[in-house]
């Protein structure tokens, strides 16, 4: 009895001091076949086998065996990291731009991750704020850009209590800042987003083997992969995501997953559906992505037209189906990619310039001639190189159909702003439900969501690209002094870079090599060259991370935002009558608005007139002649805005007169020059004027010595 008193009470110790192990919370209550998941209430969640953590899978990586530079780091993300240090907390990049720094990509962002709180953060910095309910963040903002700072306090607040202090037996070679980055890690989505970077010491953390899945570009979820996406239903549409941009695979735990659950996203909020499918079709991928939604039966859920047009027609014979809507997004994802971004409004004109065509299919030469116009953004230069490449233009049924011989001018002009109107028309069925439901009666037997997650707004910018082609296309005399892309006006969403581009991708796809010297742009940082020198290496890095500057400028450049909206609103009420009315009707209603714009011209001459009081008459004379000069060559749509611009030059000339000049606006200019110059400076001293105040001034860590080249495969290698 005593002996079987002391074993039992043997187990009892071994039982507690298992389950002392095994304190964190799991809250996900899942059981496997050869693991078993525990939830304890000890703080949150992770992945636990058996009540032990599995310390042979954490691993510190030397940044440099994967040839990763410090160009490489944005500046923005480098400040905040070096104001964070500065102040005696620890600070990491954290998630995919860590990921893609491995393997050789350029990131989309950088994230980063602190031991300081939230107000801590946000007390660092001169521009910060704390933004999100559920999962809080501080978005800081430098150098123009912005820099998503998380804290590792958050995920204890989250669970209402916080981690233990310490771990019993922690292995050589690591610390106690290990374990509050290998908790942090279990909560993320997939492996390959679970890696934590500090640049300051060249050290990699891994404690999920992250590495070895990229290695393999294999997609796993750190939880079971139905438990994950129950969690967040929003991960099903970032490992689609994530799998479409690096070419990952999937378990067949995941894709099962991925079929049950796909159904969930329908709960998502419109702004997290817009925000993760503009994720998947701006940044190089789109073509796969819409791939993979259509197998996992999700497209039909976020694009039911698009969706049951490709269903329908990979019904049909091979010869007669179509494959013009995975053409237009492979020509784009050739153009842009995570460094160098579209903005949403671009693939959203596709999917309405595609829909359109499906509604009413077009000639070629038509399609040929509304893509070089928005290309070349003059209406002589679109149609002579038109005519110049018809025989080019590819056929894709049912959109585009053989010319029908020749067009005269004044039909061409007629048949291309029909095709602006059509795509003007088909941007409500991606805004609108109604709209949506009554253009799927083309489409009987296939289902429709009824979802609709485009904003009107999005629509109101969309529209504008197209109101040239509506108003009056033959007036359109604009000329580009490059043909080369602006990447920091598409970004922005610039109505005239977006025009360019779009047509740019439908000339590639239909009339593809005929734009000669097509940029193709590189996804990966450098180029794969082992006999590259390490000097030569770095210039390369520095040379695609600080992308060139611009060398041309637009015309649109100098226009307040305000124009922009004038003009819209002027455009909206011409694409309303237009749509509505017959051709008479149309005819009419264009010289009913010409007559209206030349009256107000004429009330513009007379504010004028009356403007010029102190003006010599030889310095008026000159003015009203160039004005005069101005409404004779350019189009109507531009003679209001030149008006309005000649009335300001004569507001200006009554200033000088008066004493003013423009010293204190070059004053100001240069002042702000200045400030944005010094901004990681001041950031810095902010910081350490801080510090000494407190008496926490914290110094900074030595770097780790330089390892030796490795291989992927030598890293782990036992």
């Amino acid at each position: 009895m005593a002996a079987l008193a002391q074993q039992t009470k043997g187990n009892c110790l071994l039982s507690r001091f298992k389950a002392f192990l095994a304190f964190q919370k799991l809250n996900h209550n899942t059981y496997s076949k050869s693991r078993r998941w525990k939830q304890q209430d000890m703080g949150s969640e992770s992945v636990v086998e058996t009540g032990e953590i599995d310390f042979s899978k954490w691993r510190k990586l030397n940044s440099r065996d994967f040839g990763i530079r410090s160009s490489m780091i944005q500046a923005s993300a480098s400040v905040v990291l070096k104001v964070l240090k500065s102040g005696g907390f620890d600070a990491y990049l954290v998630g995919g731009c860590v990921r893609d720094l491995i393997l050789n990509r350029i990131p989309k962002d950088f994230d980063v991750i602190t031991t300081a709180r939230l107000p801590q953060i946000k007390r660092r910095f001169h521009r910060a704020v704390i933004v999100g309910r559920r999962f809080p963040i501080c978005r800081v903002h430098v150098h123009g850009s912005i820099v998503e700072v998380s804290s590792f306090d958050t995920v204890a607040k989250q669970t209402g209590k916080r981690e233990r202090p310490f771990v019993s037996k922690m292995p050589k070679g690591f610390h106690q800042k290990d374990f509050i980055l290998w908790k942090n890690s279990m909560h993320r989505d997939f492996t390959v987003n679970s890696l934590f970077f500090d640049p300051s010491v060249n050290t990699i953390y891994d404690y999920a083997d992250a590495v070895v899945d990229l290695k393999s570009l294999q997609l796993r979820t750190l939880v079971p992969a139905h438990l994950s996406f129950e969690e967040d239903c929003a991960r099903i549409l970032r490992g689609l995501r994530l799998a479409a941009r690096l070419k990952l695979s999937f378990s067949e735990e995941i894709a099962s997953a991925m079929h049950k659950l796909s159904s969930s996203i329908m709960r998502l909020d419109k702004s997290r559906l817009m925000m993760e499918v503009n994720y998947m079709l701006s940044y190089g991928a789109a073509e796969p992505s819409l791939s993979l939604l259509q197998r996992y039966s999700i497209l039909g859920m976020l694009l039911p037209f698009h969706a049951a047009h490709l269903a329908q027609q990979s019904n049909k014979q091979s010869s007669e189906s179509s494959v013009m809507l995975m053409k237009l997004f492979s020509s784009l994802d050739q153009l842009v990619t995570c460094g160098r971004p579209s903005h949403g409004s671009l693939w959203v004109a596709l999917l309405a310039f595609h829909l359109a065509l499906i509604t009413d299919p077009q000639e070629a030469f038509v399609v040929l001639t509304f893509a070089s116009v928005l290309y070349h953004g003059n209406w002589m230069e679109g149609v002579k190189f038109a005519r110049r490449h018809s025989d080019a233009a590819a056929i894709y049924a049912p959109e585009i159909s053989v010319s029908q011989g020749s067009i005269s001018d004044d039909e061409l002009v007629e048949r291309v702003t029909e095709l602006a109107v059509l795509v003007q028309n088909s941007i409500n069925i991606l805004t609108d439900k109604d709209s949506l439901q009554e253009a799927m009666s083309k489409f009987p037997g296939f289902p429709c969501s009824g979802l609709v997650f485009v904003t009107k707004n999005m629509a109101k910018v969309v529209g504008v690209i197209f109101d040239i082609l509506i108003e009056d296309v033959r007036s359109l005399k604009t000329r580009r002094n490059s043909f080369e892309i602006d990447y920091t006006l598409l970004g922005k969403g610039q109505t005239r870079e977006t025009r360019f581009v779009l047509g740019k991708v439908i000339l590639d796809t239909i009339a593809p090599g005929v734009i000669p010297g097509s940029e193709v742009i590189k996804h990966t940082l450098v180029k794969a060259d082992a006999q590259l020198s390490k000097d030569a290496t770095e210039e390369n890095i520095g040379g695609n991370v600080e992308f060139k500057k611009r060398k041309f400028v637009c015309e649109d450049d100098n226009q307040p935002n305000a124009s922009d909206v004038i003009k819209h609103n002027r455009a909206e009420k011409r694409k309303s009558v237009i749509a509505k009315q017959s051709k008479e009707i149309e005819k009419h209603d264009k010289e009913a608005l010409s007559q209206k714009l030349d009256n107000e011209d004429a009330v513009t001459k007379k504010k004028t007139k009356g403007e010029r009081g102190e003006l010599s008459q030889n310095e008026t004379r000159m003015v009203l002649q160039r004005l005069k000069q101005h409404q004779v060559l350019c189009p109507k749509k531009e003679q209001k805005e030149y008006q309005q611009t000649s009335v300001n030059h004569l507001k200006l000339f009554h200033n000088v007169d008066n004493g003013v000049t423009t010293k204190q606006h070059n004053s100001n200019e240069k002042r702000d020059f200045s400030q944005e110059q010094n901004e990681e400076k001041s950031e810095l001293l902010h910081s350490r004027k801080r510090d000494l105040q407190g008496g926490k001034l914290a110094s900074d860590e030595k770097s780790k010595p330089n390892a030796g080249k490795r291989t992927l495969s030598d890293l782990f290698r036992r």
